[in-house]
C-alpha cells in the first residue's frame, strides 16, 4: 500500500471513530437529566464535533495530494 493511501486509510478511520462517538454523547446529552451532566456531555460532544470538523480538512487536503 503506497504510503498516501495508508494516511488516507488511517484518517478515514479516525473519521468513523469521531463519528460513532458523536452519536453516542449526542445521545448522552438527550438523555442527561441534571443540568451540570448536560452541559459537561455538550461540551465534550462539542470537542468531538472539533475534532470531526479538522480530520476532514486532513482527510480532503490528503486527498487532493
Amino acid at each position: 500500500m503506497a504510503k498516501d493511501e495508508n494516511a488516507l486509510d488511517k484518517l478515514r478511520g479516525a473519521l468513523d471513530v469521531l463519528f460513532e462517538l458523536k452519536e453516542e454523547f449526542a445521545q448522552w446529552v438527550d438523555e442527561a437529566q441534571d443540568g451540570s451532566k448536560h452541559e459537561a456531555l455538550d461540551n465534550v460532544l462539542n470537542h468531538v464535533e472539533t475534532m470531526e470538523r479538522e480530520y476532514r480538512r486532513r482527510f480532503e487536503e490528503a486527498s487532493r495530494d
